[in-house]
């Protein structure tokens, strides 16, 4: 279950999720990705936890050192939501279901 902290920025929740695990198999660790993002380690950590939300500024900021398209995020996210077994991803998991029709160019 996402924490009570974490419950009002789901989509920023997920998309930490989705940092960190791209982080870690790039082999950047958060104070490095912090650094080249000029953000503080405390601060990549709230992203990466979902404490605070990401801004789409920081968010192609992050994208742009772990060389990954908005794209590829997107489908990334999409399927962290889908393999959650949290309630708290319903909410989601539900409006993901409608974008499915939907293609980005």
């Amino acid at each position: 279950m996402v924490g009570d902290s974490t419950q009002n920025n789901l989509f920023s929740f997920y998309c930490g999720v989705v940092i960190k695990k791209l982080r870690k198999e790039k082999g950047i660790s958060g104070f490095n990705l912090s650094k080249q993002i000029n953000i503080s380690q405390q601060q990549m950590s709230r992203y990466e936890i979902g404490v605070n939300r990401l801004s789409i500024d920081t968010l192609f900021s992050i994208l742009t050192v772990l060389d990954v398209s908005f794209e590829q995020l997107l489908r990334l996210l999409m399927t962290e939501i889908r393999n959650s077994d949290s309630n708290d991803a319903l909410i989601l998991k539900n409006k993901i279901s409608l974008l499915d029709s939907i293609y980005f160019y």
